[in-house]
């Protein structure tokens, strides 16, 4: 696991979704393809995981201004971007998203759980996008 603390971009794969989602020409198919992913997998892979909490951070970011810690420079600037999009309908996809990413088959949930220190921090993360996404 290449991540450093419990946070959505702490993580060296989370910055892998990023840089597609800012390089993406369709953001939202995109972003809804990560999202069915996981919530259409028996299992939820690492990588897919990230792409599905980074594309819901994203959104809760536009959505809220939530101001994530992301050693993205430009993050912020992009961010302001997308403003101009319609985010509303993955909303629940985004929830659903999550709420599989924190299910018993997530393979992030295993590994998180395996770290009794911050697990508890990363699971509170990610519920409370879920909260303001809802």
């Amino acid at each position: 696991m290449g991540a450093w603390s419990y946070g959505v971009f702490d993580d060296d794969t989370a910055y892998d979704a990023l840089d597609d989602l800012k390089a993406s020409q369709e953001i939202i198919a995109d972003m809804e393809k990560y999202f069915d992913v996981v919530i259409e997998a028996k299992y939820v892979g690492y990588d897919e995981g990230h792409y599905a909490l980074v594309s819901a951070a994203v959104i809760d970011s536009v959505f809220n201004e939530t101001q994530y810690r992301c050693d993205d420079e430009d993050y912020l600037k992009w961010i302001r971007t997308l403003k101009s999009f319609d985010f509303a309908p993955l909303r629940r996809k985004a929830i659903a998203a999550i709420d599989a990413v924190l299910s018993d088959s997530s393979e992030l949930k295993e590994l998180w759980r395996e770290n009794k220190e911050l697990y508890s921090a990363w699971e509170e993360d990610k519920i409370s996008i879920r909260e303001r996404l809802g």
